[in-house]
């Protein structure tokens, strides 16, 4: 039932009319009645008056309170979840934690029912873990869901993330690998092997995918910058890191992003000096800046580092980006062939949830 709420209204109005009472009696009892939904309904309200803070009046601080108490009032779950990446991403992570927690706690209980709801509040879980230096908890929980047979990018860009950083790179390879061939890599997915062949030194190889991805996807998350920055640091080509670099400082940064504004501004200011050293990459920088279709150069071969991942298929991957989350609403839902799917909606009160109740 779409919106139960207004039927029991719509049923308890035309219960009152019949009644046989007065016309005040009847007035004044519609009224409790009224009274009594938006009580119920006040989550809802907080919500709407949240995202005006938020999207009209630019005031996050306010929007971010209002929030905490709609989630306080009581929404349905999977709304919580999302209240709950708002916070990650915005707010207070230890709120954010409360949230997964209660959401995870209630689905746990009618496990039949709401698996898929836990799956993702756990998901989304491990970011507040991240940003609350609880990192090998964040790995454990990740790692814990992929075990129980679960996989969708999310889950693939996170972990793959975390282990990336924590420099567990053998557990990175076989994740990246075993991902890849179940998934469609995402902007998300193709950094974290990118960032993989650097760190293994495997530079050109790097190189070869990250202007691929920056070319061709437009990627809108700063990790994938900065890391394409560091592997041109890396072959001596500092105008072009510098370039990027001041690409990275053009996104969005939200407190889930595994690299800092401070740290982009510092490595940018260390490169600087550097640029006249530079060997130069002209139609590069050309693409970079001005979107046009670049031509991938053949001299750069080499044998850096050792890996057997397959890359053949840069040029266009079938990709789903959101600037939160690494996904792209113009691209379709993977299906992946194995025993669980868990696609994380990325989108606050997305119209899709409309339709359905707890």
């Amino acid at each position: 039932m779409k919106y139960p709420g207004l039927v029991v209204l719509s049923l308890l109005v035309i219960g009152l009319i019949v009644l046989p009472v007065t016309r005040t009696i009847k007035i004044v009892m519609i009224a409790v009645a009224l009274v009594l939904l938006v009580f119920v309904k006040r989550g809802s309200l907080y919500v709407a008056l949240a995202s005006r803070a938020l999207t009209k009046e630019g005031d996050e601080e306010k929007a971010l309170r209002l929030y905490r108490k709609a989630w306080k009032a009581g929404l349905q779950p999977k709304y919580n979840v999302m209240l709950g990446n708002l916070f990650s991403q915005r707010g207070d992570a230890n709120v954010a934690l409360e949230i997964f927690n209660s959401v995870i706690k209630r689905g746990e209980r009618f496990k039949k029912r709401d698996e898929l709801l836990v799956v993702n509040a756990k998901t989304s879980k491990s970011m507040a873990l991240w940003i609350l230096d609880r990192r090998d908890e964040a790995i454990e929980l990740l790692q814990s869901i992929r075990d129980g047979g679960w996989i969708d990018k999310n889950i693939a860009v996170n972990l793959g993330s975390y282990l990336l950083e924590e420099k567990r790179l053998n557990e990175a390879k076989k994740l990246i690998k075993e991902s890849s061939k179940l998934l469609d890599e995402s902007p998300g997915m193709l950094d974290n092997r990118g960032y993989y062949l650097y760190l293994t030194g495997s530079y050109h190889e790097a190189q070869r995918l990250y202007d691929s991805l920056i070319i061709d996807r437009d990627p809108q998350f700063p990790e994938a910058y900065y890391h394409a920055a560091l592997v041109k640091i890396a072959l001596a080509k500092h105008r072009t890191a510098v370039i990027l670099l001041q690409k990275a400082l053009e996104c969005t940064f939200y407190k889930t992003s595994t690299v800092t504004m401070e740290q982009i501004e510092a490595l940018l200011e260390k490169q600087k000096p550097l640029v006249e050293s530079d060997v130069g990459e002209h139609e590069f920088i050309e693409d970079v800046l001005g979107r046009t279709l670049y031509e991938e150069e053949v001299s750069d071969e080499d044998h850096d580092g050792e890996d057997d991942f397959d890359y053949d298929d840069y040029s266009g991957p079938n990709i789903e980006l959101d600037i939160e989350d690494y996904h792209d609403d113009s691209d379709g839902v993977d299906s992946v062939e194995i025993e669980n799917f868990s696609p994380l909606e990325s989108h606050l009160f997305d119209e899709d949830y409309e339709g359905d109740d707890s």
